[in-house]
């Protein structure tokens, strides 16, 4: 899923995100905010959710529900999230392709 990093507590193992979506016109949409475990004694995974504003995590547990872990992040950075943004424009084009006049 691809979140914002809002916060992290390091001391309860938690970090609180805002899940987010891309619409049609690349616009990042905030869905909801959910609040994540983090596995514990995992510091590269610690370093990476402080590193960066916004990435993609994959969650143990329900996706898009509150209290499911974090077992993976892959940071993204504004240029890789400005692609992202791109890339959803021109499928939702493709999808969508004008009408004849």
């Amino acid at each position: 899923m691809l979140v914002k990093v809002n916060s992290i507590n390091k001391q309860e193992h938690k970090a609180t995100v805002t899940l987010l979506d891309v619409d049609d016109l690349g616009s990042v949409i905030p869905i909801k905010d959910l609040r994540l475990r983090i596995l514990p004694n995992d510091e590269s995974l610690l370093q990476s959710l402080k590193s960066s504003s916004h990435a993609i995590i994959f969650t143990e547990g329900f996706n898009d529900e509150d209290d499911s872990t974090i077992i993976s992040v892959m940071n993204l950075t504004d240029d890789e999230l400005n692609h992202e943004k791109e890339n959803m424009i021109k499928a939702a084009n493709d999808f969508n392709p004008p009408s004849p006049e």
